[in-house]
């Protein structure tokens, strides 16, 4: 068996999963996406599919314009400017992805 690329469906950001790690993989457990942390549950094995579990969508991510680092952000940032976590950058993200009937 040989590593295996996902894709998160939050923040479209790839993971790597390793061979040894997909052998004892079943459906049911759930992953983390590196970047963003949102909480993938593995729903096939053959192909791997996962979906994201109701932990992961909680918060709003953006990346950053200058480094493309994946990072939360929290409804208090809405509107306001932020710094990215990884290169200092300073920026207002876009909230209009935000869909209008999402709760916080």
């Amino acid at each position: 068996m040989e590593d295996l690329e996902i894709v998160c469906p939050v923040c479209g950001e790839a993971s790597l999963v390793l061979a040894e790690d997909l052998e004892d993989l079943e459906v049911g457990d759930v992953l983390e996406c590196e970047a963003c942390g949102a909480f993938l549950e593995v729903v096939s094995l053959d192909p791997l599919e996962v979906e994201v579990t109701e932990e992961g969508l909680e918060g709003f991510f953006v990346d950053c314009p200058r480094c493309g680092y994946t990072f939360e952000l929290s409804e208090e940032d809405q509107g306001r400017e932020v710094e990215c976590p990884e290169c200092g950058f300073r920026f207002v993200p876009d909230w209009s992805d935000l869909e209008e009937d999402e709760e916080w």
